[in-house]
C-alpha cells in the first residue's frame, strides 16, 4: 500500500527554495524601493526649484547629491533595460552642450537637472517630463507678456517648470 505525504503550506514554501518570499512580496518591494526613491528624487527636484527660484543658482554639492541618487537608482537596478537610461543620458548631455555654446541661455543647473533626470528616468520619461515643463514655460511666458508684466528679454526660473514636469509624470 502506497502513502501519499501531502505537503503543508510551510514545507511547500521551504521547497521553493526562496528565503525572501513569493513574488508578490518581491513585487511589492519593488514598488516600495520605486516610491521611495521618487519620493527622494521629488524632495531633491523641490529643494534645487527653491534655490532656482530664491537666487537664481543651484549648488553644485546640490547637484552632485542627484547625479549620485539618479546612479545609485541605476546601479541597484529600479528600473528594467539599460539603453533606456544611456539614451536618457545622451539627451541630458545634449543640453549640458547646448548650455555651454549659448553661455548658458538655458542654465547649467537647468541642463545638468535634465542630464539628471535623463539618467534616473530614461529616455521616454524624459521626453514626457520636458514636455511638460516646456509647455507649462511656455504659458508662463505667454501670460506674462500678455499682462505686461514682462518683456520677451525677461528670464525666470526654469527648475520649478522641470519639478512640476516630473511630478506630471511620476502621478500619470
Amino acid at each position: 500500500m502506497s502513502h501519499v505525504h501531502v505537503l503543508q503550506r510551510s514545507e511547500a514554501k521551504d521547497l521553493r527554495g526562496s528565503g525572501f518570499g513569493d513574488s508578490r512580496e518581491r513585487s511589492v518591494l519593488k514598488v516600495w524601493e520605486i516610491k521611495i526613491c521618487n519620493a527622494l528624487f521629488l524632495i531633491f527636484q523641490a529643494v534645487c526649484s527653491a534655490y532656482d527660484i530664491r537666487i537664481r543658482a543651484v549648488p553644485r554639492w546640490l547637484l552632485l547629491c542627484g547625479s549620485a541618487l539618479a546612479a545609485l537608482t541605476r546601479l541597484i537596478g529600479i528600473g528594467s533595460g539599460t539603453w533606456i537610461y544611456v539614451w536618457g543620458a545622451l539627451a541630458g548631455s545634449a543640453f549640458l552642450i547646448v548650455s555651454k555654446c549659448t553661455d548658458e541661455a538655458l542654465g547649467f543647473a537647468d541642463s545638468w537637472m535634465i542630464f539628471v533626470l535623463g539618467v534616473y528616468m530614461g529616455i521616454w520619461k524624459l521626453a514626457a517630463v520636458l514636455s511638460i515643463a516646456f509647455f507649462a514655460a511656455g504659458i508662463w511666458s505667454l501670460g506674462k507678456v500678455v499682462l505686461q508684466n514682462g518683456g520677451y528679454k525677461d528670464t525666470f526660473p526654469f527648475l520649478p517648470f522641470l519639478t512640476a514636469g516630473y511630478l506630471g509624470v511620476i502621478g500619470w
